[in-house]
């Protein structure tokens, strides 16, 4: 017998709870499995695929199934996104900490020029898993892609940042919860903003289509 009223209501929480748990479980397990620099970038697109099944409605998929899967079947591509993400990112954070010690007039301009780079690369590190998952695009048009939706879309990536801030509000001050919750809370809030924003995205170009205008 179903449980119905505020019971259903904790059954159904504790079960999503449940779930998060265990996908977060194993985004850490396959990411030291990969011994972190090969295990972070396909770890986090399986989870993003996962959640991503989970927004449309596939809520009874087997986890590990579909999480392996993914894993397995992106490896080498995420790992390229991967590297080129971290390798970005240190060259944005050695530029930036360079020049902005510096007092010249030039170091200065080079220092706000990194800072804008830096905004650009945020806008990719928020969009590009859920971009990957979503979309088969040609490998570079990932990072393009997300620049471009993260500028186009203002309220989306508003909202993104928002909500990655609230959760990471929230890890840090219950620091007990990152082991269960760490990253597939992140990829919750994100993915969900992002597959909202995709979807009008596709309606919108399914309206101004030729198909549908005749």
């Amino acid at each position: 017998m179903r449980e119905k009223g505020a019971m259903a209501v904790i059954y159904r929480s504790c079960e999503a709870a449940a779930k998060i748990a265990w996908l977060n479980g194993l985004w850490l397990l396959f990411t030291l499995g990969g011994g972190i620099v090969l295990g972070w970038a396909p770890s986090t697109a399986a989870m993003f695929a996962v959640v991503r099944k989970w927004l449309r409605g596939r809520t009874d998929l087997a986890i590990f199934k579909t999480f392996f899967e993914a894993y397995k079947s992106e490896f080498i591509k995420t790992n390229g996104l991967g590297l080129i993400l971290a390798a970005a990112g240190c060259m944005l954070f050695v530029n930036y900490h360079f020049f902005q010690s510096r007092p010249d007039l030039f170091s200065i301009m080079i220092s706000y020029a990194t800072l804008l780079a830096g905004v650009m690369y945020g806008l990719v590190v928020m969009y590009i898993f859920p971009l990957y998952v979503h979309f088969q695009l040609p490998f570079t048009r990932y990072f393009s892609q997300a620049v471009l939706i993260g500028l186009v879309r203002p309220l989306t990536t508003i909202a993104m940042a928002a909500t990655g801030g609230l959760v990471a509000y929230v890890l840090i001050v219950v620091p007990g919860l990152i082991p269960f919750y760490g990253g597939s809370l992140f990829a919750l809030v994100l993915m969900f903003h992002a597959h909202r924003c995709f979807l009008r995205l596709e309606e919108i170009k399914a309206e101004s289509s030729p198909e549908s205008q005749k």
